[in-house]
């Protein structure tokens, strides 16, 4: 289905948020046009809960960081700088706004799941290192390994940042995967590439040069390694053979330790830890319990990690849990670990399997 698709206009005609992003859409998915739409309109859409806020958060506070180290790096284009220093402190945040299919579809994915992240450890808070430590005896290592201790502060300091107070123009660090902060990073790049040209519109090559210049030297100086689930991963890895204990995911969990849980989790299941948290805080409820009993979890434990989701799933109701408490007594081990051996293989294997079972049912 393209974007202006008979269905598209059909969207458009009834709904304004709809029109104001497909509008000039030639290549967006409708799909992702859809989620622009909904995080995009109007500023007290009703529409707009705790996850749209926080993502909208998340989002704009790395593009404000983006542009403040793209302005900093042009001081070898003093013709370009002294145009970025007439404009207004904020051009990028603006134009997205009012532009949103710049926004790619894997960023605005990504940003989706750490507003989900930031969302739980908003609500649980942080666990104190040397509590967990004494809790987990010898399980976990407390801080007194200096490696360990180390790894466990870094992530605790990259949970921090993204925890950070202020709102969607507040500078947060976009400690993104490679990939997504080139994404990004390109795309701040036009906005103010596009204000400068605009303002002395005879100074285009000069305007290529340096932004392709500055561009290139942020990203040699990014970090992907500084993101709390990329810190997490490596937690895990250090952490070595005492991951072997199984009561060690439920003491991570106790202990408030979110992305150490998932992190343990993705490698007992052999999961990108991503995927996982992506499953646990934005996916299907089945996929969800196919994880948990996957993990060797009892029914007590799924229905307390139902409980633990709840910030970010308002619709696990005390009735809706107790409806997949009831399901998940049902299912089986083998059910789990099939559900688990089949998220191991691509999205696109999985996506046109599906396809082909519901044209072959049809």
């Amino acid at each position: 289905m393209s974007a202006h698709s008979p269905l598209a206009g059909m969207i458009m005609a009834d709904s304004w948020p709809m029109a104001r992003v497909l509008a000039g859409a030639s290549a967006v998915p409708v799909g992702h046009a859809i989620d622009l739409a909904y995080m995009f309109g109007e500023e007290d859409d009703a529409r707009h809960d705790a996850l749209l806020t926080e993502t909208r958060r998340q989002l704009g506070g790395c593009v404000a960081a983006v542009e403040m180290a793209l302005r900093l790096s042009l001081g070898h284009a003093p013709a370009v700088a002294a145009a970025l220093d007439a404009a207004p402190s904020s051009i990028a945040w603006p134009v997205l706004r009012a532009q949103p299919t710049l926004i790619s579809p894997p960023l605005m994915a990504h940003m989706r799941i750490r507003a989900a992240v930031a969302l739980m450890l908003r609500q649980y808070g942080q666990g104190d290192l040397e509590q967990m430590g004494e809790a987990a005896e010898d399980r976990l290592p407390s801080a007194a390994d200096p490696d360990l201790g180390a790894a466990v502060a870094a992530l605790a300091l990259a949970e921090g940042r993204w925890l950070m107070p202020g709102g969607e123009d507040h500078p947060i660090r976009a400690d993104l995967p490679a990939e997504l902060f080139a994404d990004l990073l390109w795309t701040v790049a036009a906005c103010l590439a596009h204000a400068v040209q605009r303002a002395t519109p005879d100074n285009e090559g000069s305007v290529f040069a340096a932004f392709d210049r500055s561009c290139w030297a942020v990203l040699a100086d990014h970090d992907e390694g500084a993101n709390p689930i990329a810190l997490a991963d490596r937690l895990v890895r250090q952490l070595g053979e005492a991951t072997d204990d199984p009561s060690l995911i439920g003491i991570a969990l106790d202990q408030r330790r979110f992305l150490l849980f998932c992190a343990l989790a993705a490698q007992r299941l052999r999961l990108p830890t991503t995927e996982l948290i992506a499953i646990l805080l934005l996916g299907p409820v089945r996929q969800v319990a196919a994880l948990c009993r996957a993990l060797g979890g009892s029914d007590a434990d799924y229905r307390l990690l139902l409980l633990t989701l709840r910030p970010v799933r308002p619709s696990l109701t005390d009735a809706m849990i107790v409806a997949a408490a009831e399901g998940y007594a049902e299912l089986s081990q083998s059910q789990a670990d099939a559900a688990v051996t089949a998220l191991r293989t691509p999205v696109a294997f999985r996506s046109r399997l599906d396809h082909l079972r519901g044209v072959s049912l049809a």
